[in-house]
C-alpha cells in the first residue's frame, strides 16, 4: 500500500530559534520541492509528497529538466539535474527500483564515449545557461558530473551496466590527478565514500589527501 501524506506533525519551534527563522524563509522563497524536503527532515512529513513534487522535473526520456537546478534553465534532461534528483531520492530512502532504472537508461543515453557523463549535454542550447556554464557541442567526460553519481548509486547497491565504465573512468581520472581545485576533490570523495573496492579506495583517499594538503586546497589552520 502506498503511504499516505500525513500532515507534518512536529511541534513547531520557537519563534526565535534559528530553525523556526530558517523554517520562515523556507516558506517564503522555496520551491514546493524544498518545502516538501524541509517538511520531511524537520516536521515529520512523509516521503511521498517529496517524491510527487519531485516528479514535476521528470522527463519521458527517464532523466529530470526544468531548472530542477537553476543554472540550466529549460526542459530539457541534464546530468547535473538527473544527479540533484537523485540525491533528493537518496534522502527520502527512495534511490532504487524501476524509478532508478529510468535514470540509468537517460545516464547511459547522454553519456561520452568513454562512458561518463558530460558537465552540460549539448541538448540544453537555446535555453537560458548561466554565463559560466559553457554549451559546446562534444562535451568531454567529466569528473564533477560523473563521481557523484556513481558514488550515489554504489552506496544504494544499484546494479546496472551503465556503473562498468562509469566507474573505470572515475578510477582512472581519481587516480591520475596532478592538480585539482576544490570542486573537483569533493566529487571525486563522493565517489571514494561509496566505491566498492575498499582498499583501492582508502588509497585513492590518501593519495587525495596529501594532493590536497601539498597544493593548499583546503585551509589547514583557520587561525
Amino acid at each position: 500500500m502506498a503511504e499516505t501524506a500525513a500532515a507534518p506533525s512536529a511541534p513547531p519551534p520557537a519563534a526565535s530559534s534559528p530553525l523556526a527563522r530558517a523554517e520562515h524563509f523556507v516558506w517564503l522563497t522555496a520551491r514546493v520541492l524544498e518545502q516538501r524536503i524541509f517538511a520531511h527532515e524537520f516536521r515529520g512529513g512523509g516521503a511521498d509528497p517529496v517524491e510527487t513534487a519531485l516528479d514535476a522535473y521528470r522527463n519521458e526520456d527517464g532523466g529530470y529538466g526544468h531548472a530542477l537546478e537553476p543554472d540550466l534553465r529549460g526542459p530539457v534532461s541534464q546530468p547535473l539535474h538527473t544527479a540533484h534528483a537523485l540525491r533528493v531520492l537518496d534522502l527520502i530512502g527512495r534511490c532504487g527500483g524501476a524509478r532508478v532504472e529510468r535514470v540509468c537508461r537517460y545516464l547511459t543515453a547522454v553519456s561520452t564515449p568513454d562512458g561518463a557523463l558530460p558537465a552540460v549535454h549539448p541538448g540544453q542550447r537555446g535555453y537560458p545557461t548561466a554565463p559560466f556554464v559553457p554549451v559546446v557541442d562534444d562535451p568531454p567526460s567529466d569528473l564533477l558530473a560523473t563521481g557523484p553519481v556513481v558514488g550515489l548509486l554504489h552506496g544504494n547497491a544499484v546494479w546496472h551496466a551503465w556503473l562498468f565504465r562509469a566507474t573505470d573512468f572515475c578510477w582512472q581520472r581519481i587516480e591520475s590527478l596532478e592538480n585539482s581545485h576544490p570542486y573537483e576533490v569533493e566529487a571525486a570523495v563522493a565517489f571514494l565514500d561509496s566505491a566498492p573496492d575498499r582498499p583501492r579506495a582508502q588509497a585513492a583517499a590518501e593519495r587525495l589527501g596529501r594532493l590536497v594538503r601539498e597544493r593548499r586546497l583546503a585551509v589547514l589552520d583557520p587561525a
